[in-house]
Formats: C-alpha cells, structure tokens, sequence
C-alpha cells in the first residue's frame, strides 16, 4: 500500500492547480437558470482570473490536502486491488487460473468504493478550501485545514464529515474503479499485441486512455458532489436532490461542466501516478 500512496501523493503536486480549476468550473451559475452568463468563459479563463487574483499560491489553495486525499485514497485504491482479487480467487476456488475480467471489474470497484468512504472527511475540507476565493460557488472561510475541521466537526458534527459520502461512494466506484479497471485491462491487451509491459509509452498511452473512461463515466457525480460538499447547509437534502435541481435549472449539459479540465487534469495525474507506482515497483524488485 505505501507505493501507490506515494505516487498519488507525489502525483498530485503538479496536478493540483487543475483540480481546483475543475472545482471553480463545476461551481460556476449553481442552480442559474439556462442562459445565464457564467463566471468564467472557460477553463483558459478560470485559470487567469484565479492567477491574477492570487498567483501560483491561489492556484495551490487546498494543496496538503490535495496531497493528504491522494496518500491515503491510493492507499486504499490501489493498495487494496491486489489483494482484493487474490482474496476472491482464494473464495472462488480460482487456483493458478487468471483472473477473468469480472473479477477484475469487481476488485477495482470495491477498491474505489472503499477509498471514497475513507477520505470523505478531507474531500469536504478539500473542496471547500478550493472553492474559497473564487467566483463561483458558496464561500467557506477557512484559513487552513486544521482550522477547517475544527469547525467542521463543531458546527455540523458528524453529519458533516459525512455529507456526500454515498455521492462519493457512487464517484468511487464509477470513476477509480473505471479507470483501474480500464488501465489494467489495456495494458494487457497493449502486453497481448507485443507491447513492452515495461516501457513508457505503454504506460502513458493506457494511463491517457484509461483517463478518458474514467472522466465519461464520473464527471456527473463529481460535479453533484462538488456542489454538496460546498454548499451551506440545508441546500440540498441529498445527492439525489442536488442532481435533480441541477437538471431542472441547468440542463443535462451542466452535468459535464469542469470535463475538460478533469481530463486534463486527471490524464497527466494518472500517466504520474502509475508511471511512478510502476517505476517504483522496479526500483523494489531490483532491490529484493
């Protein structure tokens, strides 16, 4: 579990900037009806206007818990696949056998499920960080994470750490677990046409494409998410709530609001991650 947990910790300094941006863009015209000029023109836009208004330290806002979220989120994620699909083989009677693409497809949803519930607390605090100072969205003043959960758990308690956590159980599921799934599965068939299972392009081109899956899959319950984590209490009664007032106001395109940039941050994120994950497993080997 420690290695991908510091590759995604790892990862997520450069890619953290865009995820912020993701969260403004997800935020812009919440519940405005159709037509209503948004904040930002665009993800170019939304990264000038945050720029000028705080420079490279506003577009880091949130950062140690960017980091925190993807440690111990990788952890579980990527950490668990493993032996998660050889515990089923072990019930399944699987033997030496391989593991069939059902198997795999369940390993890497419950490893996505799981990781969404664990981390649910951060993702609030991540969120609300991120959208503090924008345009867009309601404004949490939070001076910093420590400060953030400390009035977290006094002014909304439990229910507060866990509020979106069966949104964020469905984002894990549908976009992590997409997107292990699609990465292993590419990259076996990459393996299967000749491809070098140890080279870089083999890594970045499934790492690009598995991103691609993950981001059609998830964006839509990441941007109901984003919207419950954020909002004051008492907007929404639920996901299920948040999702259809958004489709009422805002139509069914304002479900794949911030996309491009979730694209563009999670596909350079995921090439890190598992480039570094599958360098640092080499670096393991050669030393055992």
């Amino acid at each position: 579990m420690a290695l991908p947990a510091a590759a995604g910790g790892l990862a997520v300094l450069f890619s953290h900037p865009l995820e912020l941006t993701k969260v403004r863009l997800q935020l812009d015209n919440e519940l405005a009806a159709k037509g209503t000029p948004r904040q930002y023109a665009g993800f170019v836009d939304c990264v000038l206007q945050n720029f000028r208004a705080a420079g490279v330290r506003g577009l880091q806002r949130g950062l140690s818990l960017g980091v925190t979220r993807e440690v111990c989120f990788n952890a579980v994620r990527i950490g668990l696949y493993d032996p998660i699909l050889s515990a089923s083989g072990a019930v399944s009677g699987r033997g030496e056998r391989a593991p069939s693409a059902r198997e795999r497809m369940a390993a890497g949803f419950t490893c996505g499920a799981l990781g969404g519930c664990c981390v649910n607390p951060i993702e609030v605090l991540k969120v609300r960080m991120q959208a503090y100072g924008g345009l867009t969205g309601h404004q949490h003043a939070i001076p910093s994470p420590a400060a953030g959960l400390a009035a977290l758990v006094r002014e909304e308690g439990l229910a507060g750490c866990l509020r979106g956590v069966g949104t964020s159980t469905a984002r894990g599921v549908l976009g992590p677990g997409s997107q292990l799934i699609a990465y292993n599965e590419l990259k076996a068939a990459a393996v299967g046409h000749g491809a070098d299972p140890a080279a870089a392009p083999t890594h970045v081109s499934c790492a690009l494409a598995s991103a691609a899956v993950s981001v059609a899959c998830v964006n839509p319950v990441d941007v109901v998410r984003t919207r419950v984590y954020n909002a004051p209490a008492g907007l929404y009664a639920s996901g299920a709530d948040a999702a259809r007032r958004l489709l009422r106001t805002e139509g069914p395109l304002a479900l794949y609001k911030g996309s491009l940039t979730h694209y563009l941050r999670l596909g350079p994120h995921m090439v890190l991650v598992f480039g570094i994950l599958e360098r640092l497993k080499s670096m393991r080997a050669r030393s055992s």
